[in-house]
């Protein structure tokens, strides 16, 4: 959910097309150090993209068929092994990605999309409904049925756009 809110479609911000990536990658993904240019960063971009469209299947929108197909093929070329553990240790998964590249950033990327759909917590991960923001967040609302990120100000615009419509059909 991190990485989807680190392009803000409200203001066009993109933290991995800027000098903060290095920093934004190391507190989320525990990357080492080493800069990496915003070219390098265009896979993990992708990604990025391709969850932000199927976050927004999950909010009953319409992804975008290119971009989850981008991310797909981006995840075609990570190195990530999965095991199935004796016992009760369930599904453990692995990368032969080298440590500190962008392939390993993928990786990790990976593991925890896997994890979310494993624990079910990826259908409560959605975007925002509101076309110029689709901010990332977690429904939690107990019936799953949350479609703004923010009632106070996506909800009440939205809601204000439909009531200013239904006022315009009205005749006279």
């Amino acid at each position: 959910m991190d990485l989807i809110n680190t392009h803000y479609l409200g203001d066009e911000s993109d933290l991995l097309a800027e000098a903060g990536a290095t920093q934004w990658l190391r507190d989320h993904t525990g990357y080492d150090g080493r800069n990496l240019s915003a070219a390098a960063l265009s896979p993990l971009r992708q990604l990025r993209e391709g969850m932000r469209q199927a976050a927004l299947g999950n909010n009953a929108g319409r992804p975008e068929v290119g971009a989850i197909a981008a991310a797909e093929a981006v995840l075609g070329g990570v190195p990530v092994a999965l095991s199935l553990s004796e016992g009760t240790r369930g599904v453990t998964v692995g990368s032969s990605a080298r440590e500190g590249g962008v392939t390993s950033i993928l990786a990790t990327v990976a593991r925890a999309y896997l994890s979310n759909q494993l624990t079910g917590a990826w259908s409560r991960i959605k975007v925002c409904a509101e076309p110029n923001c689709r901010w990332a967040f977690l429904d939690l609302s107990r019936n799953g049925s949350r479609r703004w990120c923010d009632m106070s100000e996506c909800g009440n615009r939205a809601k204000n756009r439909a009531w200013r419509g239904r006022q315009g059909r009205r005749p006279a």
